[in-house]
């Protein structure tokens, strides 16, 4: 269930559907899942992959928003066990 929330929660920010004061709140709860270490708790990677699902569909909107990305390669367990994923953000706001 989870993951169909987070890809449809993705694509809503994608698709510029969400603005202002809402996409700020929208972004807040992705970059929230995402900060949950995903082998911390069963609940802890659910929230990790909704946040992984839906970051995967606005990927390419991440130029918009600088220091939202330099929030997302600061997650340690990212970096560590996405990489390649830290590198194309990295990428994109160099």
């Amino acid at each position: 269930e989870l993951r169909i929330t987070g890809i449809l929660f993705g694509l809503l920010i994608k698709e510029q559907l969400v603005s202002s004061i809402t996409l700020g709140i929208a972004l807040r709860y992705v970059l929230e899942a995402l900060r949950k270490p995903p082998s911390q708790s069963p609940q802890s990677g659910k929230m990790f992959r909704f946040g992984m699902f839906a970051l995967e569909q606005f990927k390419e909107r991440l130029h918009e928003w600088p220091q939202y990305c330099s929030h997302i390669v600061q997650i340690p367990h990212l970096r560590e066990g996405y990489a390649q994923l830290v590198g194309e953000i990295e990428g994109v706001v160099m």
